[in-house]
């Protein structure tokens, strides 16, 4: 006779178990961003556990996911800094799994990279995308606003798209930006010349009330992330510049503001981190350019420019 087994109540599909781990991020009010990420990545590891025919998460064990990470690196396909990306959503939810008490508890590091310096846009390529063209294109023309809405503010592409027109305060010089990582609402100034281009845009804009998006399509409608970054590439190579990131313009604003004698505590608040480890980075990347022109911001230097030479009697 068969004996009676009690089922384990931890025992969890990986497919459900990830789906209890969706739900968890919708009630922390992550992102729908974010959870796309986890989406994405989740099914590459999921086709990896195919492979080995894992359908438990009582099977995901510290020696599967070592190997799904030497499946990554053996595909020649990716680099370690895009393998580290995969493994943090891959972790966040196998330390979710862990926490319900459905996988054994391990730990998940991320491999040791070179940090990647990203070359920000040149003073030539900023002048060439900068440049204002005559055109009857409304789309070409938002782009143009565009450019210099990022370049002025630093914000992501992802705060950019959700930006709705009554964001925009001309009276007090500032856009709430609320849409964030932290979905801290946060005040970011406004340039002169901003608001002059803004306040043209929404003249030609003229959007139909408030709570429209600031930056729309060529029919009044939502502008997407993956619409915007299109749209900005194409914009770029048109004008003979071959870097075509939109998040480049998030690092050359940090750049340029610290060459300009920012400090980092402003660029933190702007730039809407949580700490000093990202802007600090940031000082690290332009250790180089801060050379320039180091004598003339140098206390000594200012001190004794006007000496006179010391005569020994």
């Amino acid at each position: 006779m068969k004996r009676i087994q009690m089922k384990n109540s931890n025992e969890r599909t990986i497919a459900v178990a990830f789906e209890e781990f969706i739900k968890d991020c919708k009630v922390r009010n992550l992102s729908p961003r974010t959870i796309k990420y986890y989406y994405d990545y989740m099914a590459q590891f999921t086709k990896f556990l195919n492979t080995r025919q894992i359908v438990n998460t009582k099977e995901i064990k510290y020696q599967v996911v070592d190997d799904f990470i030497l499946a990554l690196k053996d595909s020649n396909s990716y680099k370690d800094i895009t393998i580290n990306t995969s493994l943090r959503a891959v972790r966040a939810i196998v330390y979710f799994f862990q926490m319900r008490g459905y996988t054994e508890e391990f730990k998940i590091r991320l491999l040791k990279t070179d940090k990647e310096m990203k070359e920000p846009y040149t003073q030539k390529e900023l002048r060439l995308l900068l440049n204002k063209t005559k055109t009857n294109e409304f789309s070409e023309y938002r782009n143009w606003v565009i450019v210099n809405f990022l370049l002025a503010t630093g914000v992501r592409i992802g705060e950019l798209v959700s930006l709705q027109v009554k964001d925009i305060d001309f009276d007090e010089a500032i856009v709430k930006v609320k849409r964030g990582k932290s979905r801290r609402e946060r005040h970011i100034p406004l340039a002169k010349t901003l608001m002059k281009i803004l306040t043209q845009y929404l003249s030609i804009r003229q959007p139909s009330n408030e709570c429209d998006e600031l930056f729309c399509n060529a029919f009044g409608k939502r502008l997407h992330e993956d619409g915007c970054q299109h749209a900005i590439a194409s914009y770029n190579i048109k004008r003979g510049v071959t870097k075509t990131s939109v998040h480049l313009f998030r690092h050359t604003f940090a750049k340029m503001f610290i060459l300009n004698g920012g400090d980092v505590f402003r660029l933190q608040k702007i730039l809407g981190h949580k700490s000093l480890d990202i802007v600090k980075e940031y000082v690290s990347m332009f250790s180089n350019d801060l050379q320039q022109d180091f004598d003339l911001f140098n206390p000594l230097e200012q001190l004794t420019e006007s000496k006179t030479e010391i005569r020994i009697k």
